[in-house]
């Protein structure tokens, strides 16, 4: 770990980690940290220049996150390969976006509770998480048709902003979203406000994930059964 000094809550954090994953170090010419996963290995990338604990943290909170065994942006992903309008909707990029945002909101409580700042969690990280001038110009309806591109611009500035750690005024955001497709606002926040309440530490039968993703895919079927998307 070459030129990587951490504090005391991260070096916990890494040891405690130790005990079911490999995790190595290795740097990289980036501007910041990523992770690499596969099973129970993993290799955080970082430049020596410029890191610091708290981006060691956040990593390492995302290797945190596989004790738990719950994968929502794949299980999207798979479920509607075999759908042919989700499948255009839920793209691989769509579906790693939620994955990130959902993974960011699970690790913040515990990043928070490891004596960090909510500044320090992500890159810009007290910024709105859309560009006001983006969430006006999406356009549902071309030619007629819904048009898939602008389906996945709308469902992921809306996770972006719900996802948000910190209190920023996204007040016209929602209005603009909802005037737009009350229906598929709806959709979506209500897959969000599933997931904020869903317990990862305890997931079982009676508590799984796979059933979020389902009851999203369900209803966005619905949402699409009379729509051409293109």
């Amino acid at each position: 770990m070459a030129s990587l000094n951490l504090d005391r809550a991260t070096l916990t954090l890494l040891e405690d980690l130790k005990k079911d994953f490999s995790i190595s170090f290795e740097t990289k010419n980036i501007e910041y940290c990523e992770v690499f996963q596969k099973n129970k290995t993993a290799t955080i990338y970082y430049n020596p220049e410029i890191v610091d604990t708290e981006s060691i943290a956040h990593e390492l909170l995302h290797i945190w996150l596989n004790r738990f065994n719950y994968s929502i942006g794949n299980h999207l992903f798979l479920l509607t390969r075999g759908e042919e309008k989700l499948s255009k909707i839920l793209n691989k990029f769509l579906c790693d976006h939620i994955t990130n945002c959902c993974d960011h909101f699970k690790m913040y409580p515990k990043y928070i509770s490891m004596g960090y700042s909510p500044s320090k969690f992500l890159t810009n990280s007290l910024a709105p998480k859309a560009y006001l001038e983006d969430v006006k110009e999406i356009n549902l309806h071309i030619s007629g048709c819904y048009n898939s591109n602008s389906i996945n611009q709308f469902i992921g500035h809306l996770i972006s902003i719900l996802a948000d750690h910190v209190d920023n005024d996204y007040a016209e955001y929602h209005i603009i979203l909802q005037n737009k497709d009350i229906e598929l606002y709806k959709i979506v926040t209500d897959f969000w406000n599933k997931w904020a309440k869903f317990d990862i530490e305890n997931i079982d039968i009676f508590n799984s994930d796979l059933e979020l993703t389902e009851s999203l895919m369900a209803e966005l079927l619905i949402w699409s059964k009379h729509k051409e998307i293109q």
